[in-house]
């Protein structure tokens, strides 16, 4: 646990979280295309069941804890441990059954496609270690909150995003859709990270507390 100073344990009511719009209206996506895309193939393959179960897992467990952090009292502080690792768990799922899936259907996907899961996959595992690293090793939870607000909006969205056209039976989107994701991904992290400091500023110059919010834990 990483605590500091003047810390106020007092506990936030669950619905009084980190409220954004950004977040909302991402999560709200992802669980559209979880379910819009993802049940009807559940009995596709094993592989196939398994990625779509742990991918809800996963959105749902990094939406909390980006939604309730360590700061918000002592019971969000056990909650954001558990729900973390349930998603550092969850991804590692997530990736290996898609790189399954990858090879099983590789003809059936087109080639930008996967280049781009490919891309989005490799960011995922580096994201996950190095969220880790910044909280166990260098106990430094300002790094590791951005590092995780960047794996949620870039490997956790752009997933979905890229398969957009194919939610709304776009057909003509072509590949300058598919690699335009990345870039989208890279701009929504900066601001969600920008709105995520703003907030936590004016939460700790409201509490009188310069610390307040660098709590977080994995």
């Amino acid at each position: 646990m990483v605590h500091t100073h003047g810390e106020d344990d007092r506990q936030r009511a669950i619905w009084d979280g980190n409220r954004s719009v950004l977040l909302l209206l991402t999560t709200l996506f992802l669980l559209w295309f979880i379910f819009h895309m993802g049940i009807p193939l559940l009995n596709k393959s094993v592989a196939h069941g398994i990625h779509i179960t742990v991918a809800l897992i996963f959105a749902l467990t990094c939406a909390w804890n980006m939604f309730h952090t360590p700061s918000h009292g002592k019971g969000y502080r056990k909650a954001h441990r558990v729900s973390g690792w349930c998603a550092m768990m969850a991804g590692t799922v997530t990736l290996f059954t898609g790189v399954t899936i990858l090879v099983q259907f590789a003809d059936v996907l087109p080639r930008a496609n996967k280049i781009v899961f490919c891309i989005t996959g490799t960011l995922q595992i580096i994201l996950q270690l190095a969220g880790l690293y910044m909280i166990r090793i260098l106990r430094k939870p300002s790094l590791h909150r951005k590092t995780m607000t960047v794996m949620f909006y870039t490997s956790l969205l752009m997933p979905a995003v890229n398969r957009f056209p194919d939610m709304i039976g776009w057909e003509h989107a072509g590949s300058a859709w598919t690699f335009g994701t990345m870039p989208l991904g890279a701009v929504l992290a900066f601001f969600a990270i920008l709105f995520q400091e703003m907030a936590l500023h004016a939460e700790s110059k409201q509490a009188g507390n310069s610390d307040a919010g660098s709590s977080e834990d994995a």
